[in-house]
């Protein structure tokens, strides 16, 4: 694949400056860049989502293509995509999902009645095949988003398969891999580090999408970062340092300077006022939130406890029920059975309902910031203030600029870009709108943050920017539980690690144990205690 001048302009705003890319057969290569920095324009011109500027080239398979790109059309082109939202029906079944547009081929004959049976065996066949443990008849909204994560890089594999079978004078194809560690924990990034090697052994060319360093250095030949939407360099990954990467991505000169910046000008509520309420709530090491036998879903009689002004991170593999930790203690889960307690009030999960939760002074910020986090069709400002719009009304109506004018001061304290209350929650970036989901939740002033993936899909900057910002919050008070697949994050972020498997948390790391692969040895290693136990 080569592209040679891809622009794009939305409205005053320049998101592709007249880029050039170039994927050879059976290369892998990266394309990084800060959230905005212009990828997932870059991935939809290709896709033919967007129109691009007039004066751009493509060629696929040494093939020119007319740009735009027709609808529909990079299938027949020998295009697959796995975009960063997944791109499934979530109201259709897997099989469906798998084989949607499939019969293409078969001209005439497409409009035969289709063998539902027959789908189903080669669905299963399918998976057997990449090894994912999924039932083509569930529908894809009952999934993980681990489950649909396999499922739409097996849809995307399979695609390259069919072009094959009746494309293959046109070349060997390109898969578009648009941030596909998102929601793959570490024990799953394997099947998909496999799947690269299967299509490029068969000389398909890989454009990987990501922030993922670790990821990319195990798959990538050269990396490509775009900046302001433009190509700033391209270097070959094995010669190359982080602190190099880093730099071009940010555009500072070290690595350490993406961690330095302006102190996070969030605030608790008044220390002062809080301890003359209640003298004992703000001793160092005090238990701020308790849970005990927490039971619903994977969780098997859950215990654990976060102390003020403590970073608590919680690792485990897919099925441990490390995910859904947050939502159990915040009464966003059915059926739970255990309790919760926050400095001291005890309230049973059986009768917690989100907005108890709220008042008990929990907050949550959720993995999936486009489904459970953020309103993507509303403005900035309403998403932001969402949880606290009882306190703008005045004489029985909203005050519309005061909520504007508060927003935009939290977009200039979390450097939210564009700085516009105003702005479309969905025309931000990842990392601009997880910024928002967590201003969000900090209107709250709560004394619990249940932290879900809260780096997912960000870049590296706005990564340091939520580790600063965290860190600020802890020093003033806050007790934070923090659970993420990334354990060279939580290796960075806590100040203990609990490992959870079955359902349980079965050890803890402290100190010097405090690595990635302490973690991932703990981890995988009471996974298989436990289902010996079993």
């Amino acid at each position: 694949m080569r592209a040679a001048g891809l622009a794009k302009r939305f409205g005053d705003h320049v998101a592709l400056k007249g880029v050039d890319l170039e994927v050879e057969a059976g290369e892998v290569v990266a394309l990084l860049g800060e959230n905005g920095s212009g990828k997932s324009t870059l991935v939809k011109i290709l896709a033919g989502y967007h129109v691009p500027e007039p004066g751009g080239r493509l060629e696929v398979g040494g093939v020119p293509v007319p740009l735009p790109v027709p609808t529909g059309a990079y299938h027949e082109l020998g295009l697959a995509f796995v975009f960063q939202d997944l791109g499934l029906a979530s109201g259709l079944r897997v099989v469906e999902n798998l084989f949607v547009g499939d019969r293409r081929h078969l001209g005439a004959g497409a409009l035969r009645p289709i063998s539902w049976g027959g789908e189903l065996r080669r669905a299963r066949q399918v998976l057997r095949h990449y090894q994912v443990d999924v039932d083509p008849r569930s529908l894809v909204r009952e999934l993980t988003p681990t489950q649909q994560a396999l499922v739409a890089i097996v849809r995307a594999a399979e695609e390259l398969e069919a072009f094959r079978r009746h494309g293959a004078d046109r070349g060997p194809g390109l898969l578009v891999l648009d941030e596909p560690t998102v929601f793959l924990p570490e024990d799953e990034k394997v099947f998909l580090f496999e799947l690269v090697d299967r299509v490029t052994s068969r000389g398909t060319g890989v454009l990987f999408v990501s922030h993922d360093l670790v990821a990319v250095r195990q798959i990538a030949r050269r990396a490509v970062i775009l900046r302001d939407g433009a190509v700033v360099g391209t270097r070959m990954v094995a010669e190359v340092s982080d602190e190099e990467l880093v730099g071009l991505i940010s555009g500072q000169r070290r690595m350490g300077d993406a961690h330095e910046g302006h102190p996070a000008t969030v605030r608790l509520p008044d220390q002062r006022q809080l301890a003359k309420a209640d003298p004992g709530a703000l001793d160092a090491g005090s238990v701020v939130l308790e849970a005990r036998g927490v039971r619903g879903g994977h969780l098997a009689g859950l215990d654990l406890a976060v102390r003020r002004a403590e970073i608590v991170g919680v690792a485990g593999l897919l099925g441990s029920g490390s995910d859904e930790i947050p939502y159990a203690l915040f009464g966003a889960l059915s059926a739970v059975q255990g309790t919760v307690t926050v400095e001291g009030r005890e309230v049973p999960l059986a009768r917690l309902r989100p907005h108890h939760a709220r008042r008990l002074g929990l907050a949550l910020v959720p993995g999936d910031r486009k489904v459970q986090g953020a309103a993507l069709s509303l403005p900035v400002h309403k998403n932001l203030l969402s949880l606290v719009t009882e306190h703008y009304f005045r004489g029985g109506a909203l005050r519309h600029g005061t909520m504007r004018s508060v927003a935009a001061r939290r977009c200039e304290e979390f450097r939210v870009h564009p700085r516009d209350p105003d702005a479309d929650m969905a025309t931000l970036s990842g990392g601009n709108q997880q910024k928002v989901v967590l201003a969000k939740w900090l209107e709250l002033l709560p004394k619990v943050l249940l932290l879900h993936e809260p780096t997912q899909g960000v870049d590296v900057t706005t990564r340091a920017e939520i580790y600063r910002l965290m860190r600020s919050l802890k020093e003033q008070g806050l007790a934070i539980l923090w659970v993420s697949n990334d354990y060279e994050e939580l290796a960075e972020v806590s100040d203990r690690v609990l490992v959870c498997a079955a359902g349980r948390i079965v050890g803890e790391l402290t100190g010097e144990e405090l690595s990635r692969d302490q973690i991932t040895s703990q981890v995988y290693l009471a996974s298989a205690l436990e289902q010996r136990g079993a």
